[in-house]
Order: C-alpha cells, then structure tokens, then sequence
C-alpha cells in the first residue's frame, strides 16, 4: 500500500494505520483523537453515530494489529472488529476500509 500524509496536516509519526479497501496507510498522529478522526481526515468513508463507542455504527474488521480505547466503549465489539470511533492503535493496523 502506498504511504500518504492525511489531507489535513503532514504526516504523524507513530504507528501505521492502513485501510486495506482504501489501499492507503498513514502513519498516526496523536492530533487525532481516534481513527475515525484519522480515516475522516484522509477522505476515507465510514460509517459513524455517536463517536463515544455506543452505538457500534463505526464496527468493523481489524484484519490485523491492535488498538487501545479512549472512552472505553459500553459494550466491547465482536472479535476480531474494532469501534473506530472511540480506538487509537496500538500498534500498526490494518482497518476494513
């Protein structure tokens, strides 16, 4: 996948985030409260409500890596998918987007 800053700021320096339909992966920047704020900013799609991990709107695959939550969500996602709205990664990612 090609490496790409997000379309509002120059790239991050953390961990890296792909969005495998998107074909696109950035490195995380911490100015981005969650990778729904992340996959906003590059133009990626998704699918949201309520950004505080209660509606579950934003689930959806983590094909690969591992991510932390901030606020932790009422009800965790199934396994193997992640609440994009309210989980910063925790390492490189790879997302279902």
């Amino acid at each position: 996948m090609p490496w790409a800053p997000s379309r509002r700021g120059p790239p991050g320096g953390g961990p890296a985030v792909s969005f495998a339909r998107s074909g696109l992966t950035v490195a995380w920047d911490d100015r981005h409260g969650s990778l729904l704020e992340l996959a906003e900013a590059c133009d990626v799609p998704v699918r949201w409500s309520c950004r505080t991990g209660v509606c579950h709107t934003c689930e959806l695959a983590l094909l690969s890596g591992a991510v932390g939550y901030r606020p932790e969500p009422l009800e965790p996602p199934a396994d193997g998918n992640v609440l994009i709205c309210c989980a910063k990664p925790a390492e490189p990612v790879v997302l279902d987007l």
